[in-house]
């Protein structure tokens, strides 16, 4: 007995089922997605009849909000269709119902809407309520459509990581990039590449490219990639193209080319290569000139060279040298006085600058001063005469 109650309940329970649910509805776009500024998006609204008999006078009503409109003009009159297949209703409401047609037990039917998108429409997901009207009975549901939006990717910073901020050529370097999606649409993959356009400019690893997946709206990404910069490269700006590959989830593909650039910065390295005098041998209260070469050994030019002789020695003890490029030299003159004889110490400061600044540097300096030669004869020669006499008297003698 209890079996045939409980087999009796599930036959109520399917008979309400398929009373609750007459019909099965299915909805197809005419384009793969939606996007603001659509025009005439055809939507097929295909009605299924579950129930074992027919119905009469079935039409479908599909109730539009902002930001979708009917691409028909209002018309509410049977018979009077722009379009054949569906009508639209009157009073400026924008519903949308198709004309009356009979469905057929388990047999279905397709109606068809033409829809629009308002210009203004934002990214996002709609439900659209629609009524299906038959036998003096309605049954109602909604229809769910995402609009997509822009796909924009913004570079939001590009920067230079070295030791000394600018790149010096002969230096390892990482650029680092920072991107947002700021669009609407979500990024399925993204590929950075990096491509120099100067041979100059070598990445690190086998390639200079990275690859991001699923990147939601308002995520950001950063990528930093290894570079060297050859060490006899020019002081100038290296142009890099940076090359952005990806897919939203509309299955679009962008590719998108930004130009930036680095900037080489030349470091001069000042030292002393040679230091000589005129005379070669410095004798004590007597003028000579002091000659010392200063070269630049670095990666960039020096300029506004100056130096300052700072000694116990007077006379001129400043020279002004201007520009010394890279490997080459430029001499540093001064017209001194030896004071005394002895080792005279002191030290030379050089000021320059280059593209890392200004900067000064000390060198020590030491010139050895003689004693002054006498330029009176008179002893010399009054010796000369004593040898001469003395050696007369003893000759004399002996005759």
């Amino acid at each position: 007995m209890n079996k045939y109650i409980f087999i009796l309940f599930i036959i109520l329970v399917s008979t309400i089922n398929v009373q609750a649910e007459p019909f099965n509805i299915t909805t197809v776009l005419s384009v793969p997605h939606l996007a603001p500024g659509d025009r005439n998006i055809g939507l097929e609204f295909t009605i299924q009849n579950n129930q074992d008999t027919s119905t009469d006078k079935v039409k479908a009503y599909l109730f539009l909000r902002y930001p979708f409109s009917a691409s028909v003009p209002p018309n509410n009159n049977l018979g009077e269709l722009s379009n054949p297949g569906y009508l639209i209703s009157a009073g400026g409401s924008g519903d949308e119902y198709s004309p009356y047609f009979d469905l057929p037990p388990h047999m279905s039917r397709k109606t068809f809407f033409k829809i629009d998108i308002d210009r203004s429409a934002k990214y996002g997901v709609y439900d659209l309520p629609y009524t299906v009207f038959y036998d003096n009975r309605e049954y109602n549901g909604k229809i769910t459509l995402t609009i997509k939006g822009e796909t924009l990717i913004e570079i939001k910073n590009v920067s230079v990581g070295s030791n000394n901020s600018p790149v010096e050529p002969g230096e390892v370097f990482k650029i680092q990039i920072s991107l947002e999606n700021v669009g609407d649409n979500e990024i399925k993959w993204l590929k950075i590449s990096m491509e120099p356009r100067d041979k100059a400019l070598v990445p690190l690893s086998s390639d200079s490219e990275m690859i991001f997946k699923d990147i939601p709206q308002g995520s950001q990404k950063n990528s930093e990639i290894m570079f060297s910069l050859e060490k006899d490269s020019l002081i100038k700006n290296y142009p890099i193209d940076l090359v952005l590959n990806y897919l939203d989830e509309r299955g679009i593909e962008y590719n998108e080319t930004r130009l930036f650039g680095i900037v080489a910065a030349g470091r001069a390295n000042i030292d002393i290569a040679k230091k000589t005098t005129d005379p070669a041998r410095v004798l004590g209260d007597q003028p000579f000139t002091l000659t010392i070469k200063i070269e630049n050994t670095g990666t960039g030019d020096a300029k506004g060279v100056t130096a300052h002789l700072e000694s116990n020695l007077s006379g001129d003890n400043i020279a002004y040298l201007g520009e010394i490029k890279k490997d080459d030299y430029s001499n540093a003159i001064f017209t001194l006085d030896a004071d005394g004889s002895g080792k005279k110490t002191g030290f030379l400061r050089i000021e320059y600058e280059d593209d890392f600044g200004k900067h000064e540097i000390q060198k020590d300096v030491i010139i050895v001063v003689g004693q002054e030669e006498s330029n009176n004869l008179l002893p010399f020669l009054i010796g000369i005469i004593a040898i001469a006499a003395i050696l007369l008297f003893v000759r004399r003698r002996k005759h």
